[in-house]
């Protein structure tokens, strides 16, 4: 491949690696000029013309720390630590809970005098205090800036002491034996509650 160029391409090149020339020799003047001004003790750092300043990056790691803290990849704040919940009487007795998925899960409640209310989550309970959340056979409520426990009354219609959850059968009695017992009991209980 031959490459013809004609004499006003060749000059009109020259012409251009001058004005390149120049332009890079007129740099390396500013920079020996500004060096000459600038003390010693403060050096200026130039980069294509500009100078940068230098406080930056002496600074110590710990000026650092706040960006480390921050986790800018998880916008989600961390979790804060869990509230010990304590057992306390309230004066209270837990009567049923609901957890149900449309709606504020909701607590019923009896005061000393027996007098039964509902409660939803957030609500505030009188002279006791806010309800916070309704576990499965619980709920927690905020009192005197604790978190105070409450659990369902156990009740005991068999009279012998079982819970009726059938963990532990009788003595004599089979496990079929005791599962029968037990189911008998749930419905006498479901009756009971009716």
């Amino acid at each position: 491949m031959d490459l013809h160029l004609s004499d006003r391409h060749i000059l009109a090149l020259n012409m251009l690696l001058v004005v390149v020339l120049a332009y890079f020799a007129a740099l390396a003047v500013n920079d020996l000029v500004t060096l000459r001004r600038t003390p010693n003790d403060a050096p200026v750092a130039r980069v294509h013309g500009r100078t940068l300043d230098d406080s930056t990056s002496n600074r110590p790691r710990a000026a650092y720390q706040s960006i480390v803290e921050r986790d800018i990849f998880n916008l989600e704040p961390p979790p804060a630590a869990p509230v010990e919940v304590v057992v306390e009487d309230l004066h209270l007795t837990l009567i049923g809970v609901s957890q149900s998925t449309k709606g504020k899960p909701f607590a019923i409640v009896a005061d000393q005098r027996g007098e039964q209310s509902v409660y939803r989550v957030g609500e505030i309970i009188p002279g006791s205090g806010k309800l916070l959340e309704v576990g499965k056979d619980s709920a927690v409520i905020e009192h005197g800036g604790k978190h105070v426990s409450i659990a369902l009354a156990k009740d005991d219609l068999s009279g012998d002491g079982d819970s009726g959850d059938g963990a532990v059968p009788e003595e004599g009695l089979t496990p079929a034996e005791a599962s029968s017992r037990d189911q008998m009991h749930h419905r006498l209980r479901r009756h009971h509650t009716r």
